[in-house]
């Protein structure tokens, strides 16, 4: 940014909700000063990118005049696979000017859009396994020409100004060293930040970026499943998810040493396999989040269960591949943080943690933050917690860069 902000607006657009975090510098450091969460239209943005920035434009000027707080600099969450491009990369060590020179080869060799114009940015990384080597590894975002020119008209439209449009994993990563500096912002962690039609796996070293990954696989599996096995319309069954779903205990046997035990059949994922559908995208427990765990309903309808258990066996398969990816490579997982809607079905976490034998807890983007927002707000605080780590995380740009 040209000029030093002293407060922004975290925005982060899924295609389900805008959330939007307030987030001001003062003498004891970041604090949150509004929040926001409201409907995104349907059909405006899907899993690749933005499609109808019309109707955006127009609800996030609805969202920011009501929950902005008056702020008007904004940082942008680019999302979409079409959008933008996330990777870490391990490069001989080098000098800064090297360094330049040969990330810009890097990133012609990395691009994956048909447009060829586009912008990037890169960033060395701290990893102490390579301290003693020749090699260094190096985050990079690239973006098309076209995608930011989409933000910038999006914020324009809005009556609001871009302080910066920062990427997804990154501003999670500034969750953790803020948040979380004590325990999971210390810890090799693997955050699962669910959304409604994707899914990040996202690995940092403490609270360093160290292997993005996105899967299309998100809460719009579970609403369609239950749409289907109850024959409801999905605006229903998104309410029955939310409200009466509940993932049981009960998961395959966890062995001795902390691992599930995997089928002789299972097979590593590999991302330079293209053989394979997914395609890499990029301890302690956390203290957790202000509410306590949401109770199960009383009476569980089974036929949900049923309904979403496959998606759920399915999507635990594919974080499972993640982790022992990451670990083949000499990565570390001491536990798993969960963020995002997703984060909040009911017995989710347990399932997970029973499932892969490793630590699961909720992340909480207020921790160790002064939150000083109307009463109005108090319950996004309370029960909305992990849906905000993207847009706080967003706002945290400003203490960061």
């Amino acid at each position: 940014m040209a000029k030093r902000l002293t407060q922004a607006l975290g925005v982060d657009i899924g295609t389900q909700s805008i959330k939007i975090a307030g987030v001001k510098l003062g003498a004891d450091g970041p604090a949150i000063t509004s929040l926001g969460l409201s409907p995104t239209i349907e059909g405006t943005l899907d899993h690749s990118g933005i499609s109808q920035p019309a109707p955006l434009t127009a609800a996030l000027k609805e969202a920011a005049a009501m929950h902005g707080g008056g702020i008007k600099d904004v940082v942008f969450c680019i999302n979409g696979q079409s959008a933008v491009l996330v990777r870490v990369l391990e490069v001989p060590r080098m000098s800064e000017s090297e360094l330049q020179q040969h990330m810009g080869w890097e990133i012609q060799r990395n691009i994956p859009f048909a447009e060829s114009t586009v912008v990037s940015d890169y960033r060395p990384v701290d990893n102490p396994a390579l301290a003693a080597s020749q090699n260094m590894e190096v985050v990079m975002a690239v973006s098309p020409q076209s995608a930011i020119d989409t933000v910038l008209a999006i914020c324009k439209g809005a009556g609001l100004k871009v302080g910066a449009i920062d990427v997804e994993p990154l501003g999670i990563g500034r969750v953790l060293h803020t948040c979380h500096a004590h325990d999971a912002g210390s810890k090799n962690v693997c955050v699962v930040h669910i959304g409604h039609s994707t899914t990040a796996i996202n690995m940092y070293r403490q609270g360093m970026l160290a292997f993005p990954r996105t899967v299309l696989m998100g809460g719009s599996l579970l609403t369609r499943a239950i749409a289907d096995a109850l024959n409801i319309p999905a605006y229903e069954a998104e309410e029955k998810k939310r409200k009466e779903a509940v993932v049981p205990e009960t998961a395959g046997q966890v062995s001795p040493f902390g691992q599930q035990t995997v089928q002789a059949d299972f097979q590593p994922y590999n991302p330079f396999d293209q053989s394979q559908a997914a395609d890499p995208g990029q301890t302690q427990a956390m203290p957790a989040a202000p509410a306590a765990q949401p109770s199960p309903p009383a009476s569980a309808d089974a036929r949900i269960t049923n309904a979403i258990l496959p998606q759920i066996e399915e999507f635990v398969a594919e974080l499972r591949r993640s982790v022992d990816y990451h670990r083949g490579r000499g990565g570390q997982v001491d536990a798993i943080v969960l963020s995002g809607g997703g984060a909040n079905l009911v017995g989710f976490d347990r399932y997970v943690e029973r499932s892969l034998g490793i630590p699961v807890s909720k992340i909480n983007p207020f921790n160790n933050l002064s939150v000083s927002v109307g009463s109005d707000e108090e319950d996004l605080v309370k029960n909305h917690a992990s849906e905000f780590a993207v847009a706080v995380g967003m706002g945290l740009h400003i203490a960061y860069d």
